[in-house]
């Protein structure tokens, strides 16, 4: 659309010197014709139009690109006022000094026994000469305002493309913190296992290889089936599971469909991960972690919850890296639709997400999609 306007634009332009000349020959031939068609005196009327013309061409073109476009549109009305009336003043005794001493004398001799400054016959002559440049005026006003809007319109595509790319890189840049995160720890876990010559390790291996794909491929979209986020949850469980030999309670719960929401990639492993390192990881036997997922109304609920050592004082919002990382995407993805709130206290650590539905649809089908912020 913006290019066809340009184009469209450039042709104009182009064409631009001979608009301006049909436009000023219509002039003449209106006057003369037209006003011929009162009395009958053509050629009179075509003399006093081709003698008038210079000084209305002056006039239309001095107020357009000196007044209006030096002064007017940059909002120096006090010259563009004096100048103004200096102008009219000046073409107006021009008209007026023409028709004495070339048109009178030729066609109306009688009118010469008025004085050449007489201010009736002056007024005259500025009415004739400003109707007409206050008619080119207001289109001239029309273009500048036209061409503004299309600049202004034109700005904020540019700006909010700009704040998206810059918004999508920051996302991007976030979500790439969490693969080393994510790896960090899943190596260390790897790693003691390998140097127990654990049998487990090769399976180890193998749900690592799958979910770093899942990382490496829907980790890049924007949005993914709930479902998708489920299963990479259940194999992170799956991965951990091996290291406390059923010593410990792990449960991952859905208690709604969900197989039609969609969520940001990526989004709950930072609080699973909590729930091992903080509240498992020093408690290889009789500790917990309770992951459940269920609708209310126009709401997903997300409620991690995890027991700790009794004393042990978790500093995760402050210091931890995935939920600090977990926090910035949820402001850039579902900006003012969603709330994360952590409770602590002696025995227990719970995150609660609660992320609403997209406003414009209600539809069970089409909720928590991945949307820019608007601001």
């Amino acid at each position: 659309m913006i290019g066809a306007q340009n184009t469209l634009d450039l042709r104009l332009e182009k064409f631009r010197v001979i608009f301006h000349i049909l436009f000023w020959i219509g002039i003449v031939t209106y006057e003369s014709v037209v006003w011929g068609l009162v009395d009958g005196e053509y050629s009179k009327r075509l003399l006093s139009s081709l003698v008038d013309l210079p000084v209305k061409i002056s006039a239309a073109y001095f107020t357009l690109y000196v007044l209006v476009d030096k002064f007017l549109v940059r909002k120096k009305y006090t010259s563009f006022l004096l100048l103004l009336i200096a102008s009219v003043l000046v073409f107006g005794l021009i008209s007026r000094a023409l028709a004495y001493y070339i048109i009178y004398p030729i066609h109306y001799p009688d009118a010469l026994g008025t004085p050449l400054f007489y201010a009736p016959k002056i007024l005259i002559m500025i009415f004739s000469i400003y109707s007409l440049v206050g008619i080119l005026t207001s289109f001239h006003l029309i273009r500048h305002w036209y061409r503004n809007q299309q600049a202004a319109q034109e700005f904020e595509r540019s700006r909010q493309a700009l704040e998206n790319e810059m918004l999508e890189a920051k996302l991007k840049f976030l979500k790439s913190q969490i693969n080393p995160h994510f790896l960090f720890n899943t190596l260390n876990n790897l790693y003691v296992l390998a140097l127990n010559q654990s049998s487990r390790t090769p399976e180890i291996i193998h749900r690592l290889s799958e979910l770093t794909s899942y990382m490496l491929h829907e980790g890049n979209h924007q949005q993914v089936p709930l479902e998708q986020e489920i299963n990479y949850i259940r194999n992170y469980i799956a991965l951990e599971r091996m290291r406390y030999d059923n010593t410990v309670d792990i449960s991952l719960n859905v208690y709604d469909d969900v197989g039609n929401l969609t969520i940001a990639p990526l989004l709950l492993l930072p609080f699973v991960e909590n729930g091992f390192k903080h509240g498992l990881s020093n408690r290889l036997t009789g500790g917990w972690l309770r992951i459940d997922l269920s609708k209310q109304g126009d709401t997903l609920l997300i409620k991690v919850e995890n027991s700790k050592a009794a004393g042990q004082k978790v500093t995760i919002p402050k210091s931890g890296i995935g939920l600090q990382n977990v926090r910035s995407r949820l402001d850039l993805i579902y900006d003012d639709r969603y709330k994360l709130d952590i409770v602590e206290d002696d025995e227990v650590y719970l995150v609660v997400l609660k992320i609403r539905y997209t406003t414009e649809n209600k539809n069970i089908e089409n909720t928590l999609t991945y949307e820019m912020p608007h601001h």
